[in-house]
């Protein structure tokens, strides 16, 4: 097993954030892969899988929050030189991950059709959304077994092995999608069932590479494997971060899973705003998911500092890693302004679509400061294992704030989902300076482990 590297220098720094900043991107391309593919065969496809992915990001809340108190506890115990106290959390994790993975996507098959009654799917798209959703289903176990081991990577700072496995799967993917999805080079087109077998596939391949390199590095080992009489000593920590984190997740998605029902509900022209929606969180993905790469980096380096009983250098760097996130990602997004309407011509053929996917980005482009710097905050909040900030921060502002005054614009006042969008972005806003005051102000550090701990 590698010795663990616990340097913030700059170089440190670089060396952790690119790698995870360019597999960010590899899952960006995957997801504009399907928004394309999707497009290329109906709106109406085109929306149920909008439904259907944000449905499927609403049940890996679970793996999102066995990740985020991973990250607070391998970063910590690496950073305190607690290597098999490492080694011990890598494994639960990735065997709590898998177990509750088949548990989840079992109450999805055993409730489905309440949960898409639930989301007001249009009777139109009813029956697709329906094969969509099973197919998905079966992806779900593979999906949090993927997230998850990715995420140890990260944490142990070895970004490159899973940057890899990212581009290999990208690619094959596309290849799947453009052969057994829409039958190019002379295959037989599958159409929406292509793209989500494709995703099967790829998914669980993701995860096995994932696992074996974990234990070809020596992350995972027999002699790891945790008794009762530690698991009953550390499992409390995992908890206090992870419970948090799993209550912001389901409060986070759920709310997401209302700004569907919000748009799927709107006076007017309801299915191409649903296609429009889809398409422009997939766009705006092109800037979210590097903010994520800085949230992951800063979230180890964080627990590493702290691990390694250093509170000042945490803040430190985490201040650091904000200011530089939120500037190279809105420079970013300065970028792609003038190009909304091309960017809507790619992901849509439907002109109503369009015009759905131009008025989104309209308002989460102005958005981006606010988004970047509120993400890469949250990541100092995982690294110290204070998810309980993010839980009332982000959660709060989004039921508080973003919910009913998008129900005032969309449905009362504007008609339209521009007021959707709109209230988006002022939650946005509202968010990033209540955290910012959280960061600079409140001890936040006192969260992490002690050092004496196992």
């Amino acid at each position: 097993m590698p010795a663990p590297d616990l340097s913030t220098s700059p170089r440190a720094i670089w060396r952790l954030t690119w790698p995870q900043m360019l597999m960010m991107y590899f899952v960006f391309f995957t997801g504009i892969i399907t928004v394309w593919a999707a497009g290329k065969i109906s709106a109406d496809v085109q929306a149920a899988l909008g439904m259907v992915t944000q449905c499927s990001i609403f049940m890996m809340v679970v793996a999102m929050a066995i990740s985020s108190g991973a990250t607070a506890a391998i970063s910590q115990s690496l950073g305190a030189l607690k290597i098999l106290r490492a080694q011990r959390y890598i494994v639960t994790t990735v065997a709590g991950t898998l177990t509750l993975g088949i548990a989840v996507s079992l109450i999805g098959f055993c409730f489905e059709d309440a949960i898409l009654r639930l989301l007001f799917v249009p009777d139109s798209i009813y029956s697709i959304t329906l094969e969509i959703w099973r197919i998905t289903l079966l992806t779900l176990p593979a999906n949090y077994l993927y997230s998850a081991t990715s995420v140890i990577f990260r944490a142990t700072r070895q970004v490159l092995p899973p940057l890899w496995i990212a581009a290999f799967t990208c690619l094959l993917y596309l290849l799947a999608c453009l052969t057994f999805g829409l039958g190019y080079f002379g295959m037989p087109a599958y159409g929406y069932m292509g793209l989500v077998l494709s995703n099967l596939v790829v998914q669980c391949l993701g995860a096995l590479c994932n696992c074996l390199l974990l234990a070809r590095v020596g992350y995972l080992q027999k002699r790891a494997l945790p008794g009762l009489r530690w698991l009953k000593k550390a499992l409390p920590y995992l908890l206090k971060v992870t419970l948090p984190a799993g209550t912001a997740s389901v409060v986070w998605q759920s709310g997401y899973l209302t700004l569907f029902v919000l748009v799927a509900t709107l006076p007017a022209d309801s299915v191409n705003a649903l296609a429009g929606l889809n398409a422009g969180l997939r766009t705006e993905a092109l800037l979210f998911l590097p903010g994520m790469a800085f949230n992951m980096s800063v979230a180890v380096l964080v627990g590493n500092s702290l691990g390694a009983g250093k509170p000042a250098e945490a803040k430190r760097v985490g201040l650091n890693m904000v200011g530089i996130g939120t500037l190279l990602i809105s420079l970013m997004g300065a970028t792609l302004w003038p190009f909304r309407q091309e960017l809507a011509a790619i992901l849509s053929q439907n002109p109503g679509a369009q015009a759905q996917i131009v008025s989104y980005l309209t308002y989460n482009l102005l958005s981006t400061p606010f988004s970047i710097a509120s993400t890469i905050m949250g990541g100092i909040m995982v690294g110290a294992g204070a998810t309980f900030y993010n839980l009332m921060i982000f959660g709060g502002t989004f039921w508080i704030v973003r919910l009913p005054l998008g129900w005032l614009l969309g449905h009362c006042l504007w008609g339209t989902a521009s007021g959707v969008f709109c209230a988006m972005l002022c939650s946005q806003c509202l968010q990033t300076g209540i955290m910012l005051y959280v960061v600079c102000r409140c001890n936040w550090t006192r969260h992490a482990m002690s050092r004496r701990a196992l």
